[in-house]
């Protein structure tokens, strides 16, 4: 199994690794392997004979390494830190800033990302894309000229990536920064001229005191392909002013609403089903998320397993909110196209649910351009009527991310 250093590629030296349970007192040198769900404070009498701690990831989305690797640099431990599992190219960069020194990967791993995938952000644009460049700048943002009077600057204070195309990361939310349930906000970084900003919806329940979205990762994508890069402490750049046609305002009374997503496109609705007076509007919220593949579904899974056991609304969204995620490439539980679940009516076969009724059903639709325009074609064939802000209607799309 190779070893990924900011050197490159080279091959795993001959380490003994000793379980962390096993090691007791003594002078010789030693290695150990730790699991993630640890805490180090009680090995700090030991660290000066450990040259060695190797800490393992289960999977790619699972952070609580990245975490544990800054707990043992906070606490004095100076030796070696290395990452072992199936972590991505994406992510190297973010366990070198937490304190890792190197990343043990299978066989598999390096045949699908080579050495090149490693230590650039883009293969080939060495000079534009190099991610120490963006790490310099997201740290150190140069100071501009002009003020900016409608854009906080705020921190990053937690990311997490679960796959090479997706990640979600939250910023401090200042004290003035009001939004509704399901609204949108520019937020971007500096450029090598000026900021460049993208709509981005917000996940977060309106009295959170932090701001959370969900990015996909577009290799072509003018902030992407930097924001990606981002970690605690780095600046964000928060347009003071959300908007989105996406709020409950904008909906005819009903008794249930459906909330439709692909991709990030679920970001509006989780911010939207922490809202109290959701449950209080309709019976039933049923919020279906659609994915290529499961790791696709995995953040807004983890979202509304939040909601239902540790949020102010946790009873409610027990009893009122149904959930259902399907794939359309790989082989899940769940599997199709929405727009076909919903025509054949096995969408509410598999939830036990009546089927669509225009007088007394609401829905909410936001994914890709294609999606919101089959969504807009089918409902408009049930005789749904498109809302907005300036007057109610039975079925919502987001136009900011469509034409």
């Amino acid at each position: 199994m190779p070893l990924v250093t900011v050197d490159g590629f080279s091959e795993k030296t001959g380490i003994e690794f000793l379980h962390a349970d096993s090691v007791t007192d003594g002078n010789s040198s030693i290695a150990i392997d730790l699991p993630n769900d640890v805490n180090p404070v009680g090995m700090r009498d030991q660290f000066h004979r450990i040259h060695t701690i190797r800490i393992a990831f289960p999977s790619s989305a699972d952070g609580r390494g990245f975490s544990l690797a800054r707990q043992l640099r906070n606490l004095g431990y100076e030796g070696r830190l290395r990452a072992q599992g199936p972590l991505i190219s994406d992510q190297f960069r973010y366990a070198m800033s937490c304190g890792f020194d190197e990343v043990e990967i299978d066989s598999a791993m390096a045949a699908r990302q080579p050495e090149s995938h490693w230590n650039m952000i883009d293969d080939g644009d060495v000079n534009d894309n190099d991610a120490a460049s963006y790490r310099k700048k997201l740290s150190n943002p140069p100071q501009r000229k002009a003020v900016q009077d409608d854009v906080h600057h705020q921190q990053v204070i937690d990311v997490h990536h679960y796959s090479d195309t997706l990640f979600r990361f939250q910023i401090t939310r200042p004290d003035s920064f009001r939004f509704q349930a399901g609204e949108f906000v520019m937020i971007g970084i500096e450029g090598e001229e000026k900021p460049i900003y993208r709509a981005y919806s917000i996940c977060s329940a309106t009295w959170d005191d932090h701001i959370e979205f969900y990015s996909i990762k577009a290799p072509d994508g003018e902030l992407t392909r930097r924001l990606k890069w981002i970690r605690p402490g780095d600046t964000i750049l928060l347009k003071k002013k959300p908007t989105g046609s996406l709020v409950s305002t904008a909906m005819l009374p009903g008794k249930r609403l459906f909330l439709h997503a692909t991709g990030t496109g679920i970001a509006p609705f989780l911010s939207l089903i922490q809202e109290p007076s959701l449950y209080e509007q309709y019976e039933k919220i049923i919020l279906t998320h659609t994915g290529r593949t499961k790791v696709d579904l995995q953040y807004g899974q983890e979202q509304i397993s939040k909601i239902r056991q540790e949020s102010l609304i946790q009873e409610q969204a027990r009893d009122q909110l149904i959930y259902l995620g399907t794939t359309t490439q790989e082989t899940s539980e769940h599997k199709g196209r929405i727009t076909d679940l919903i025509e054949s009516t096995a969408l509410f076969e598999k939830l036990n649910i009546s089927e669509l009724d225009a007088e007394t059903d609401r829905v909410m639709v936001c994914g890709s351009k294609s999606f919101n325009a089959d969504m807009k074609n089918l409902f408009t064939s049930y005789g749904f009527v498109h809302g907005s802000l300036r007057e109610s209607g039975t079925f919502l799309w987001e136009r900011a991310f469509a034409d």
